[in-house]
């Protein structure tokens, strides 16, 4: 037993000396993107699991060490660490995990590299121009790790700005059955102080919807309040999520982004609707473009670097012809075959002179679909420049 109580003792030792941004307070953050978050022992995933939180509840944040938020689960009480990539935190415009920045460039025609890592000399993933906004996921050595237009990494402090707030996704109204005031809190907990009150009818912007509890903000004060007593709140109100920043593509890297249409658009193994999804990507995605087809376009995907077939009529292309067109070519000057499918042994449709202009429908196989002379068919890749 002494053993034990010394481990324990040892431990709370040791998780006091690590190095963490803030150790008051700082306020709350929900849990999304994920069904159940995992608490560790530690900042990184090489430390144990001592618990987990599902999907929309909330956890006291008392500090970060780089990108893992240090805080105590509201309704268990498990203290430990939790990766900021999965929490949404109350911004107070303070420079902590959650907050909102925007770049600022001393140089307003400049740009602002996004780095894969926090080094000067990391991958540049993307460029963004004065006005791009991002969250802040961690701070580490002057480099803050952002969340932005879809992507994940690192931009240098001293281009950036605090944006004082936090987008908000809609409005709601108050409500109560006997028509009293319902309490606005300081926490997302019955237990937490009443900072406020509403009356029936009073008109609250919404930031983050909670399993019970929403953080609103009510006549310029913010607080959380138990969904329960809040009407309208869907989304569908006056407020609005702030828009992604598309980011500016950069040439050998990324030359596309995924159109923004409200929904996800598929990363396929073939260029087909009925080959097998890779992976699903929203709006703003920046992409790259491998080989460009009218039709389809073979791609790869930077943030997950995947790479597959994407159709090009949901992509908006950067620097690429509006029509894709390629050169035939053969070794001896002659012509090169147009087939009636991807195979040696489709029908030969047409002769292509050596020299002729084709335009790519499906793009980034050992058979490229081409039209020429409005008529559609199959030729080898090798044979086009």
């Amino acid at each position: 037993m002494k053993r034990l109580i010394s481990g324990i003792i040892l431990a709370a030792l040791l998780v006091s000396l690590l190095p963490m941004t803030a150790l008051a307070g700082t306020g709350y953050a929900m849990v999304t993107n994920t069904n159940r978050l995992n608490i560790r022992s530690g900042p990184g995933t090489e430390h144990a699991i001592i618990g987990s939180i599902p999907r929309g509840e909330w956890i006291e944040v008392f500090g970060n060490d780089g990108s893992w938020v240090y805080g105590r689960t509201v309704k268990t009480n498990i203290t430990g660490y939790f990766s900021g990539s999965f929490l949404k935190i109350t911004g107070t415009g303070s420079g902590g995990v959650g907050s909102v920045v925007v770049v600022n460039n001393p140089n307003p025609s400049s740009f602002l590299n996004l780095r894969q890592s926090p080094s000067y000399s990391a991958p540049v993933l993307a460029i963004f121009y004065n006005g791009a906004t991002g969250t802040v996921l961690g701070h580490t050595n002057g480099w803050y790790h952002v969340d932005i237009s879809g992507m994940r990494g690192y931009f240098r402090q001293e281009f950036l700005k605090l944006s004082g707030g936090m987008g908000s996704v809609g409005t709601a109204t108050v409500y109560s059955q006997n028509g009293g005031s319902v309490n606005l809190r300081s926490g997302p907990f019955y237990g937490n102080n009443v900072i406020g009150s509403g009356a029936v009818g009073t008109v609250v912007t919404v930031y983050l919807k909670g399993s019970q509890f929403w953080y609103i903000a009510m006549a310029g004060t913010y607080g959380f309040m138990d969904s329960a007593f809040l009407t309208g709140g869907s989304g569908g109100g006056s407020g609005s999520n702030p828009q992604p920043n598309p980011p500016i593509v950069i040439p050998d890297s990324t030359n596309a982004i995924v159109t923004n249409v409200g929904k996800n658009l598929n990363l396929r193994e073939q260029p087909n609707t009925t080959s097998r999804v890779l992976g699903s990507y929203p709006g703003n995605t920046a992409i790259q473009v491998l080989a460009q087809g009218s039709v389809w376009s073979r791609v790869r995907v930077p943030l997950s670097g995947k790479t597959g077939y994407m159709m090009t009529r949901y992509l908006t292309l950067y620097g690429l012809p509006v029509t894709p067109t390629l050169r035939v070519t053969h070794p001896q000057r002659t012509y090169v075959n147009l087939r009636t499918k991807p195979s040696a042994a489709g029908s030969v449709t047409l002769r292509v002179p050596h020299g002729s202009t084709v335009t790519t429908l499906i793009a980034g196989g050992t058979w490229t679909q081409v039209k020429y002379k409005n008529v559609t068919g199959w030729m080898m890749t090798y044979f086009l420049k």
